[in-house]
């Protein structure tokens, strides 16, 4: 990221890759935000961030994905569709506290709130998937390359964001 952006973002720790299968007609794009103390600011929501980026929101829904990723627990997602001139993107993300899987950023705020009084912590994270939405290709195609990463993304990731023990 350059370094006007980093600054701006005000995250401890970032990560900010692509993934591309061979066969694939685009790939995804992944970025984690993580912040130690949220107290003061903290995670920065999409639906501020993207649109300051000059992307518009075309469209967004909370959306439980557990079906279609293989999971028996919910996993609630915030899912957009964005775009910038002709150019169109499929988000999905959602904000990670203590173990938590959250999709509203006001219930991300309520529970930041509680774990500060409770804990002490007031740490969190914002998990962000983007693919394009290539010229006549379905919206289906483009949530299904969304939907692999996050299938596979699903395992590795509590060991990347700190959950509800302490550290």
């Amino acid at each position: 990221m350059t370094p006007e952006v980093e600054k701006a973002l005000q995250a401890d720790d970032y990560l900010h890759t692509d993934f591309v299968r061979p066969e694939a007609s685009a790939g995804v794009a992944l970025f984690m935000a993580w912040y130690a103390d949220q107290s003061q600011g903290g995670v920065h929501s999409p639906e501020i961030c993207l649109p300051g980026g000059g992307w518009e929101i075309a469209w967004l829904e909370r959306s439980d994905v557990a079906a279609e990723i293989g999971s028996d627990a919910p996993f609630e997602i915030n899912k957009a569709i964005i775009q910038k001139g002709e150019q169109k993107m499929m988000v999905y993300y959602w904000f990670e506290q203590k173990g938590r899987r959250i999709a509203w950023d006001f219930e991300a705020k309520y529970w930041l709130m509680i774990d500060g009084i409770r804990t002490g912590r007031t740490d969190g994270a914002l998990v962000r998937l983007m693919t394009p939405l290539l010229a006549g290709e379905a919206e289906h195609v483009a949530e299904g390359r969304l939907q692999d990463v996050l299938e596979n993304l699903r395992g590795p990731l509590p060991r990347f964001i700190p959950n509800g023990e302490a550290n």
